[in-house]
């Protein structure tokens, strides 16, 4: 009798010592990686236009780093972050961009940068919102963009505007008449789909 009920404790111990070691080979987590895709460098720019009644600006940037996370299986783009030298924007006349950089305080703001939150992918329309961080504020927007795929590559333009007084930016006068304050940012990414 002994014997039989010590056998039947061994076995119940030994069940559960199975069940329990099953349990943990068949319940390991998962994770998902995301496509990531890096933005071309010669094919993709990023410009802003400044407002003046005398004169428009235009000054752009090929030297920045924009990625884009695509949904599982799909072509949709699930996440977008971008970060770029400010001191690299070229308006072609360099004491106007010295005087860019003297506004936006490069030396203490040194990079802007938008970290996507989410991202409505409706055929080739987005609605993309997002944190931009600029001149040491960081303001929630929001934006449409479009995007194409042109061979083997996704193209994917939009534009926005930001107010300058928003990011804190004392607005360049010129002959005493300050710029708008709102400042247009456009774009257009090229990546190599997989």
């Amino acid at each position: 009798m002994f014997m039989t009920t010590l056998t039947i404790f061994f076995l119940s111990i030994l069940n559960i010592y199975h069940s329990r070691m099953l349990y943990q080979r068949t319940v390991e987590p998962t994770f998902f990686v995301l496509p990531k895709l890096t933005a071309i460098k010669g094919e993709s720019v990023l410009k802003y236009h400044l407002y003046h009644p005398l004169h428009t600006t235009e000054a752009q940037t090929r030297d920045f780093l924009c990625e884009i996370d695509l949904a599982e299986g799909t072509q949709e783009i699930a996440s977008v972050r971008f970060v770029a030298d400010v001191t690299t924007f070229d308006s072609g006349n360099s004491s106007r961009d010295a005087h860019a950089l003297e506004v936006v305080e490069a030396l203490l703001y040194p990079e802007v940068s938008f970290q996507s939150s989410t991202i409505e992918n409706s055929d080739d329309e987005l609605r993309v919102s997002g944190a931009l961080s600029f001149h040491g504020v960081t303001k929630n927007i929001s934006f449409s963009a479009k995007k194409k795929i042109v061979g083997s590559k996704l193209i994917v333009e939009g534009n926005t505007s930001i107010s300058l007084t928003e990011f804190k930016v004392e607005r360049p006068a010129l002959f005493m008449i300050k710029v708008d304050d709102a400042l247009r940012i456009s774009f257009t990414m090229a990546f190599a789909l997989p």
